[in-house]
């Protein structure tokens, strides 16, 4: 049976949420019932040999030290109805963007249990997975299934949502035509621009076990881009009491300390740029969003 690229869709109205630290997507945590692709075959229901990938670049989210992950989650779209392992790994990756560059495993596979029970939320590994990336790195989160050999056979469709993103969704195949991870809209995967893949990672300063949540939905800021003021305000009815902004070189521009709910920073000095805004909470987590200087 032929095997090609393939979008799926189901109709369900569920949807399961877990807390996240560091994700690329605008929306996350949350799986539209469209808008996924594998390679498979739906005549005979299985999805066979795909890799799902997202990068992430430390000193994109200002973290200046030692990253160290505990948890990956990720979303399903549709998984058939019996339990199977999915597998999560963790690389470290030499060069800027795949498929260009080296990547090297930073320990063993773990593998996520899904099923059709969790088809439109989220799962993830729990408290299988620790892995410390170091400082400077960039690192890749890769998501593995094949379900063409299983008895019965499985199918898998990672999950996306029509949101906004950071950075590029990758998949690759060895199954349909052998290609390499290539970002979604673009190459052999040219029509499913949509698959935008759900995936958040949580971690800590392996140093100081600061929990740090970025790009966090909980954290408001606008305008941004910005040109004067910069204001924010928690969802979740914290309270600021740190703010620290930093250039992408780790230089700091503007620090305020043990203040209670400030909620607007002046920064019409600062050039035109990207900055790293850093707001320490009441909950003791410190909330990282990238701002724009216009």
């Amino acid at each position: 049976m032929k095997k090609v690229f393939t979008s799926f869709s189901v109709l369900l109205a569920t949807i399961s949420v877990y807390s996240q630290v560091l994700t690329q997507n605008a929306t996350p945590n949350v799986v539209s019932s469209a808008g996924s692709v594998s390679c498979s075959s739906q005549a005979e229901g299985y999805s066979s040999d795909n890799s799902y990938y997202r990068v992430f670049k430390l000193s994109d989210y200002g973290i200046n030290y030692d990253y160290n992950i505990t948890n990956v989650a990720f979303g399903v779209q549709t998984a058939s109805a019996q339990s199977f392992p999915v597998s999560v790994s963790i690389h470290t990756l030499t060069g800027t963007s795949l498929p260009t560059g080296t990547l090297t495993a930073v320990g063993a596979v773990v593998p996520v249990s899904v099923s059709a029970t969790n088809n439109l939320g989220m799962v993830n590994t729990g408290t299988n997975l620790t892995r410390t990336i170091p400082s400077g790195s960039t690192f890749v989160v890769k998501i593995w299934h094949d379900g063409s050999t299983a008895v019965p056979t499985q199918q898998f469709f990672m999950g996306t949502n029509s949101g906004a993103q950071t950075g590029p969704s990758y998949l690759s195949s060895t199954d349909c035509g052998g290609i390499p991870p290539t970002a979604t809209g673009t190459g052999a995967l040219v029509n499913f621009a949509s698959a935008k893949w759900v995936m958040t990672i949580t971690g800590q300063n392996a140093t100081l076990g600061v929990t740090e949540v970025i790009n966090s939905k909980d954290l408001q800021i606008f305008p941004n881009p910005v040109k004067d003021v910069l204001k924010f305000r928690f969802s979740n009815n914290l309270k600021s009491e740190s703010i620290e902004i930093y250039d992408l070189t780790g230089k700091i521009m503007t620090s305020i300390q043990n203040v209670q709910n400030v909620n607007e920073v002046n920064i019409s000095n600062y050039i035109q740029g990207n900055y790293i805004l850093k707001v320490k909470a009441t909950d003791g987590k410190v909330y990282i969003q990238k701002i724009i200087k216009k």
